[in-house]
């Protein structure tokens, strides 16, 4: 059978892998360190671990591409949300809607695009009677709301705080990531016992990929790329960093301002033997500076 995933998708198992090796030990023994009951280690695992990927994802997000993936992130968990409060799948219903009003009845792509734009923003705007009568767009915005405030919900959770935005985001997001999967993951790791570091890293590794696949399906074909060109960096950085116990990118950065500093003050063939510090204050004296 062809697979037919994107191919930045079929990665992410690879992924998934990479990322427990460099995280999985350090989560569990911050859990067992907030001293997590027994019972609660497994769904404490899963939202620690999508909080941290999600973040981690984020992190190496240049700006313009981190407000696309929380646009369409928080659309994709409104719209699955929305799909297991009403039995339904929106955007398949969406989709049988639009071809059985226009069938095979356009000219071209434009006439395509011109009557799926037409009755995309008519559907979502419209009530539907498999809603109970609620209207897509406003269950939407309901969604999101919940997301907002779903810190506030939890138990012990921390309250909002000055500077602390885009963490409460990431927080927020894993527990309705949480409460929409979790407990199926969870059915499908229990049906073979296992021994706990192997139960952890089957689940480490689902809920890791899970996320990925998330990211990939929340992101347009011509940006995920472009996405996982820093995640696979920061993943292969990590690893080095672990393996060898150094931190390359403060090496790189001592290297950098050494080299700066020994470089200003080397005398220069094309600067007449003298160095850039030299050259530079003797102008500032030729203009009396």
């Amino acid at each position: 059978m062809v697979d037919e995933r994107p191919a930045v998708m079929k990665k992410n198992p690879i992924r998934a892998l990479m990322f427990k090796d460099a995280l999985l030990e350090e989560i569990v023994d911050g859990l067992k360190a907030g001293q997590i009951p027994k019972e609660d280690m497994d769904e404490a695992l899963f939202l620690t671990t999508t909080n941290a990927i999600l973040e981690i994802i984020g992190m190496n997000l240049p700006e313009d591409l981190k407000l696309v993936f929380v646009e369409n992130l928080d659309d994709y968990l409104s719209i699955a949300m929305i799909n297991k409060e009403h039995a339904v799948d929106l955007l398949g219903q969406f989709r049988d809607g639009f071809l059985a009003s226009h069938e095979d009845s356009f000219e071209d792509e434009k006439a395509l695009l011109e009557a799926l734009t037409d009755y995309e923003e008519e559907w979502w705007g419209s009530p539907k009677d498999f809603l109970g009568g609620a209207v897509p767009n406003d269950l939407m915005e309901e969604a999101r709301k919940r997301m907002d405030t779903i810190l506030e919900q939890e138990e012990g959770a921390d309250q909002e705080c000055e500077g602390e935005e885009e963490e409460d985001y990431w927080a927020s997001r894993s527990y309705v990531i949480r409460d929409l999967w979790f407990p199926s993951l969870l059915d499908s790791i229990t049906k073979e016992p296992l021994p706990s570091p192997q139960r952890r890293e089957v689940l480490f590794t689902a809920a890791a990929n899970a996320i990925l696949d998330i990211a990939v399906n929340v992101m347009p074909d011509f940006m995920s790329e472009e996405m996982f060109e820093g995640l696979d960096r920061y993943l292969e950085l990590t690893l080095v960093n672990k393996e060898c116990k150094v931190d390359v990118l403060t090496i790189f950065e001592d290297a950098l301002a050494k080299f700066e500093n020994e470089w200003w003050t080397t005398a220069l063939k094309e600067l007449g033997g003298k160095s850039p510090d030299e050259a530079i204050q003797a102008m500032g004296r030729r203009y009396g500076l």
